[in-house]
C-alpha cells in the first residue's frame, strides 16, 4: 500500500522580513535559496530562483524610502515558486523595467506583477508588491 503523502511534493513556505537595503538583498538572497534547496530544488534551481529574487529585491530596495522593510513570502516545491516581495518606494519602479536585471527577471518567470499603490503619507512613499509564479527550466516566451 502508497502513501499518498509519500507522493506529494514537498512545499516549504516562508516569509522574511529584512531592512530595505543591500544587506538585507544578500539575506534575502540566501534564504530563498536555502528553501529551495529544503523543497528538494536541484542545487542549479535554488541558484536561479535566489537570482530572480535577488534582482526584483535589488530593483525595490533601490527605489524604498528610508525606513522601509523588504518583506518577502516563498511558497516553494522542487517544481515551482511562487513569490511575493514587498516594499514602500519613493518613485515608480515601472520605469526601471527595461534594465537588464528586469529582463532577467521577465525571461525566466511567468506572470510577474508589479502593483504599485496610492502614495501613503505615513509611510512616505507608494507601497509596492511584486509576484511572480517560477518553474525551473520554464522561460516566458
Amino acid at each position: 500500500m502508497t502513501s499518498t503523502q509519500a507522493l506529494r511534493p514537498t512545499t516549504e513556505t516562508v516569509s522574511v522580513r529584512v531592512p530595505a537595503r543591500r544587506i538585507g538583498v544578500t539575506m534575502l538572497r540566501t534564504t530563498v535559496e536555502s528553501t529551495a534547496l529544503v523543497a528538494d530544488a536541484a542545487d542549479d534551481d535554488a541558484a536561479e530562483l535566489g537570482l530572480i529574487v535577488e534582482e526584483v529585491a535589488r530593483g525595490l530596495v533601490d527605489a524604498a524610502t528610508e525606513d522601509s522593510t523588504l518583506d518577502c513570502t516563498l511558497s516553494c516545491t522542487g517544481h515551482a515558486a511562487r513569490v511575493r516581495l514587498t516594499a514602500t518606494i519613493r518613485s515608480d519602479l515601472h520605469k526601471d523595467r527595461h534594465a537588464v536585471g528586469w529582463q532577467i527577471v521577465d525571461a525566466l518567470t511567468r506572470d510577474t506583477r508589479v502593483i504599485r499603490s496610492s502614495f501613503d503619507p505615513a509611510r512616505h512613499g507608494y507601497p509596492t508588491e511584486v509576484d511572480f509564479d517560477w518553474q525551473p527550466g520554464a522561460c516566458a516566451a
